[in-house]
């Protein structure tokens, strides 16, 4: 009886063990995709009371996404997220997608693309001065961590 517990119990493992390895071809089969990799691009400089564009671009592979899902700027002044706008873009051409924006006041702010495409979801996150600011204003823009573009940020595959 014992003999019988234990040749099962080998069997078991040894079928555990191969049911592993095998996984592990297949897994090599499959190319997991390319994550979407999103650059923010703002204009140099960008005045008070006049309409701005800004603008991402969408790339996976080095190539250009062209058919994201959902493409939405969130934008906030400094210590003011509770107050974020949420614009939706509008694809340009070659992987750019767009929003226009007019700034009301002066200060720092922050700009979050939230990206959906191709089975992903990545918010890289930017800092950006609009109009005039004070050195300490400027100063605690150098103490926070900036985000710059590519796909920093959370992404989430799905």
């Amino acid at each position: 009886m014992n003999k019988i517990i234990s040749s099962m119990a080998l069997l078991f493992i040894m079928l555990f063990i191969s049911a592993c390895t095998g996984n592990t071809d297949s897994a090599d089969d499959t190319t997991t995709p390319k994550a979407v990799e999103v650059e923010i691009l703002l204009p140099e400089e960008i005045s008070l009371n006049e309409e701005s564009i800004l603008k991402v671009r969408l790339t996976q592979d080095q190539e250009n996404v062209e058919d994201a899902e959902d493409v939405q700027f969130e934008i906030w002044k400094a210590n003011s997220q509770e107050k974020s706008e949420l614009v939706k873009a509008k694809y340009e051409k070659e992987g750019i997608y767009s929003v226009k924006k007019t700034f009301q006041e002066d200060g720092i702010y922050y700009v979050q693309t939230h990206v959906t495409a191709r089975g992903m979801h990545v918010m890289p996150k930017k800092q950006f001065v609009v109009g005039n600011v004070s050195e300490e204003e400027l100063n605690s823009l150098k103490e926070e961590p900036q985000t710059q573009g590519g796909s920093q940020g959370h992404s989430h595959h799905h």
